[in-house]
């Protein structure tokens, strides 16, 4: 067994000292670099190159060993630039890098070349403005030298010529024309990197887009303040115009009136009106980035939503000190106000008496009381979180906490007589039964993209806990959480959901709730805000 130890030991050892060396080896690797992998020079030109690997030292040679001569003023310095002499008849030279440190070398081969053309091709003989074309170069000369080249794009055939802000070529030779260029031939020229003094070009054709109407959807829409709405534009126009705008909102049909703080819409086209929104209505204007003369706009009528109450259940419950309960509230009123509410438990009906700690009520609605909570009766509070001044409230009756059955103490065995007396067998005590579930509300309609809290209510026992389900759904993003939240999906097509609420207690006994779904999309010409 000693020995099986030992064994293992030596071979962790062994594989921790490879792992380093491995990693050692790596860091002190010598590998030869150029910038654009550049291994090509012309005869009295130069080329920087860099090596990984510590305490570099260069070399130039004719051969690969280093040994071979080059000719004279053909060198390269400390830094690893080369410099090749005017009269250099080689055909290529082979610079070397060592590590001082633990000698090990990296040999690169750079050839001697003259270049005499530079071909510049495109993909296409014309571009729209705000659209893209690729160009490709090719160096042609003695002894193969590299194809990188340099671009840039100008307004005349010299190179000198400006164009559009926006206009530009990239490193690898794509142009982009900006969607607002006016000048009608383009010229793309590719310098080689090698001899600076060689280039090519060619021309390209900019076709104008014009822009004759821009268009928005919806048309003529209502929401509500506080809610959302998507808009979209279209662009329509000669030779294809870019279908690019900037959005703005506006208190007048001039495009210049102030909006209450928190309306605006993003760049996208999201429109998003403040639950603070006075104004009855809004003016969303759609302007073309390829022609700023062609806009659009549309009128938005604005409804204030009212919230006339806020409902909370269930109500008159009895809990049992140390432990939870889901409530759900509704909030009803005019022009659909939003539906989310605070909420707030109390151990007085004004909403001001503290409870004990540990007894909260989370931003869902589920209450946990402490099994330390002295009130006897508790107080549910939601408040509209549109309307502050609109609250509903229930009661909830605090029960003892429930205590596990204590162990039967054993009856003391009687003095032995000659005829003994059996010891009595003590009656355990009858654990509650769970007799059913009942889920609320137990039937409701909805929308897709909307949320509705369910609760359950478990008869007999004295575990209220349950688990959720829904079936039915189409969509996987359709769920309900473990506190009774359901999420309709946006893309949910079912038309019914059931929902069901499972004792945990006693899984055979259950509740169920039918969801009628009606698609999101049936309200959009009313537009009712997502």
């Amino acid at each position: 067994m000693k020995k099986n130890i030992l064994i293992l030991l030596i071979a962790v050892l062994m594989l921790g000292y490879s792992g380093c060396a491995s990693f050692e080896a790596a860091l002190n690797a010598v590998n030869i670099r150029t910038d654009y992998n550049i291994s090509s020079v012309l005869s009295g030109g130069s080329l920087s190159l860099r090596s990984t690997g510590r305490e570099i030292s260069w070399s130039v040679s004719s051969t690969t060993d280093g040994s071979g001569a080059v000719t004279e003023g053909t060198f390269i310095s400390a830094n690893g630039l080369l410099t090749v002499s005017a009269n250099e008849k080689l055909p290529f030279v082979y610079v070397i890098a060592t590590s001082r440190v633990n000698g090990l070398s990296d040999v690169r081969q750079v050839r001697i070349v003259t270049v005499t053309t530079v071909t510049v091709r495109s993909q296409s003989q014309s571009v729209a403005a705000g659209r893209t074309s690729q160009f490709t170069a090719s160096v042609s000369g003695n002894n193969n030298p590299d194809s990188a080249v340099t671009w840039r794009v100008s307004s005349n055939a010299a190179g000198t010529g400006a164009a559009a802000p926006g206009t530009t070529i990239s490193s690898n030779g794509i142009l982009t024309v900006a969607s607002n260029e006016t000048i009608s031939t383009l010229y793309i020229i590719a310098t080689s990197m090698i001899d600076t003094s060689k280039s090519g070009s060619a021309s390209i054709n900019v076709v104008i887009p014009t822009v004759t109407a821009v268009n928005i959807s919806p048309a003529n829409p209502t929401i509500s303040a506080g809610r959302t709405i998507q808009f979209n534009a279209a662009v329509t126009g000669t030779n294809n115009p870019a279908n690019t705008v900037r959005w703005s909102v506006s208190s007048n049909a001039s495009g210049t009136g102030a909006v209450s703080q928190g309306t605006s819409i993003s760049a996208s086209g999201l429109l998003t009106v403040s639950p603070q929104e006075t104004l009855s209505t809004l003016y969303v204007f759609a302007v073309s980035t390829v022609d700023p003369t062609k806009s659009r706009y549309v009128a938005v009528s604005i409804q204030t939503p009212t919230v006339t109450s806020v409902t909370v259940t269930p109500a008159n419950r009895t809990v049992a000190a140390g432990h939870s309960l889901q409530f759900s509230a509704s909030v009803t009123g005019t022009n659909n106000p939003n539906t989310a509410v605070r909420w707030k438990v109390s151990s007085n009906a004004a909403g001001t008496g503290a409870v004990a700690q540990g007894t909260t009520i989370n931003s869902n609605g589920v209450l946990v009381i402490s099994e330390n909570e002295a009130a006897r009766t508790l107080y549910i509070f939601a408040t509209s979180a549109f309307d502050s001044t609109k609250t509903g409230s229930v009661s909830v009756t605090v029960g003892p906490a429930v205590k596990q059955n204590p162990t039967p103490t054993p009856t003391p065995t009687p003095t032995p007589t000659p005829t003994p007396t059996p010891t009595p067998t003590p009656t355990p005590t009858p654990t509650p039964v769970v007799t059913g579930v009942t889920v609320s509300p137990a039937s409701s309609t909805t929308l897709t993209n909307r949320t509705i809290q369910f609760t359950a209510a478990v008869s007999g026992g004295n575990n209220n806990n349950v688990r959720w389900s829904v079936s039915g759904a189409l969509s996987n993003r359709t769920s309900i959480s473990s506190s009774g939240l359901l999420t309709v999906a946006p893309n949910e097509s079912a038309t019914t959901l059931r929902v069901t609420a499972t004792s945990v207690a006693d899984p055979s006994k259950s509740g169920s709730a039918t969801v009628t779904i009606r698609n999101n999309n049936e309200n959009q010409n009313q537009n009712q805000g997502n």
